[in-house]
Order: structure tokens, then sequence, then C-alpha cells
């Protein structure tokens, strides 16, 4: 298996995908790659069938529902166009919490047009350890197919189940987001969940605190963007900019009263 944290990690991927695609029409002994991947899936939604698990086979995702049918527990894996028979075939996997009630109010209040119903989305490596990054599988290597049917069911059941009922409780996370040891997908989620359970008080809390993380960038174009909105507002929210300027708008929109240091 591989660790995927740094971009330097990224273009090595990407490196070899290129010199494996180049290679790819030579005859080789081995599983279809494809076959390979689907039934790898399979055995992975068969093994947490048990708990509750339903499986997609056509768009290889597994989804769980909530009692109150108000949060929806995805699970989705992927693969890589590069794969090479008998060399190469690649598993990844993505874990989405989303919520109706966040939808909702999301939908109902967007932020320029951006509404959003996640509440948290990560790659399964997180679960094994957050520190290294997105983690990807061999499945070619029996060692790492053994691995990879063995390594996301025990994660799933053992940590990931806790996660999506912990993320039921709106008092546990809204106290947790309050003490700084929680967040949701972005700043924007994580403020359109508290607004949705009208504690303005700690957004206004949580946001003056994010904008004082570094890097320093997010601070200076928070207020740079601050400036630049009194001239009026864009009609849909422009992805990429950067934290400060979505800050700087949910200032306005909401009504927020962001405090940062004088000291500037």
């Amino acid at each position: 298996m591989k660790w995927i944290k740094t971009i330097e990690d990224f273009t090595e991927l990407m490196f070899q995908n290129k010199e494996r695609s180049s290679n790819r029409n030579k005859k080789r002994d081995g599983e279809i790659p494809r076959e390979l991947y689907l039934r790898t899936c399979s055995e992975i939604a068969n093994n947490l069938s048990e708990i509750g698990f339903k499986y997609s086979k056509s768009q290889q995702k597994l989804k769980l529902q909530s009692a109150d049918k108000k949060y929806l527990l995805t699970i989705r894996f992927s693969s890589n166009r590069d794969n090479v028979k008998g060399e190469y075939v690649e598993l990844s996997c993505h874990y989405f919490i989303a919520s109706k009630d966040l939808e909702k109010f999301s939908k109902s209040k967007p932020l320029v047009g951006f509404f959003s119903s996640t509440l948290i989305n990560y790659d399964i490596g997180t679960l094994i350890d957050p520190k290294k990054g997105q983690i990807i599988w061999n499945l070619a290597k029996n060692k790492e197919y053994e691995d990879v049917i063995t390594t996301i069911p025990k994660m799933v059941s053992e940590k990931l189940i806790k996660i999506f009922y912990d993320l039921q409780n709106s008092e546990l996370v809204i106290n947790k987001i309050k003490n700084g040891d929680f967040e949701l997908r972005s700043p924007i989620n994580t403020v359109q969940y508290l607004l949705s359970y009208e504690k303005k008080d700690i957004a206004n809390k949580y946001v003056s605190e994010f904008v004082q993380r570094p890097p320093k960038k997010i601070l200076t174009d928070y207020l740079k963007y601050k400036e630049e909105l009194k001239n009026g507002l864009p009609d849909e929210l422009v992805s990429g900019i950067g934290y400060g300027y979505e800050i700087a708008l949910m200032e306005i929109i909401y009504e927020l009263k962001i405090t940062v240091p004088n000291n500037l």
C-alpha cells in the first residue's frame, strides 16, 4: 500500500501511472483489473452487510442510513484507469456523512448559492493513521489484497460506525466545535451547522479563531475581501479562492461578529 500526503507523493504517483500506462498493452498474466477491483469491492461489502450496509455494485458504494433517516453514511471505492493486469490494480476508499437537517438549512440560507448536506468527507486512511494522508492499495499484490479486505471492514466496524453515531448527537458535536476539538468538512459547513441550531455565538467564536490559524494568508485574505465585498456580493460562490474569502462572505451574509487582534 502507498500513502499520499505531500505534493511530492502525488507527483511520484502520477509519474508511475504514466510509466505503467505506456506498457499497458504488453501481454501479461493475471486477473483482468476491472474484475479484480469489482470482486474486491464486493468482498468488502459482504463483510459489512452484517452491520446494515447496502451495496450498489454499479456505483461501488456502500450506504448506511440512521434509524431516523436523517443521516447517511456513504463509503465509496475508486480505482485507476492506468491499472495494469498482473502488476497494478488500484483501490482507494473515501467516506462521507451527510445530514438532512444541514441540507435543509443550507438550502434555505445558502452562501451565495452554495449549499451542502455534508458533515465530513475523508479518506479511509484517516481512520488507520490520520497523520499519513490518503492510502492506496495495489490489489495485484496478494498481500495488499488480503490487507484491504480485512482493514477496511475493521476500520469501519471499530471506528467509523462510532463517528457516525456521534455525529447524530448534535449536542456533542456543538460542544466539540465550541471547545476547538472538532469541525466539519469546511468552515462553511461548520458555520451553517451551528446556525441551523441557532448557535451564532459559537459560530462567531469559531470563525474568529479560524482566521487566526496558520497560514497568515487566511487572516490577510479575510481582511482584504472584507473591504472588497463592501462594494457588492458575487452572484455565486467562487471555489478555490480560499478560506479568508469564504469567511468574509459569511460575516456579511450571516451577520457574524468576527474579532481579530488589533496589533496587525
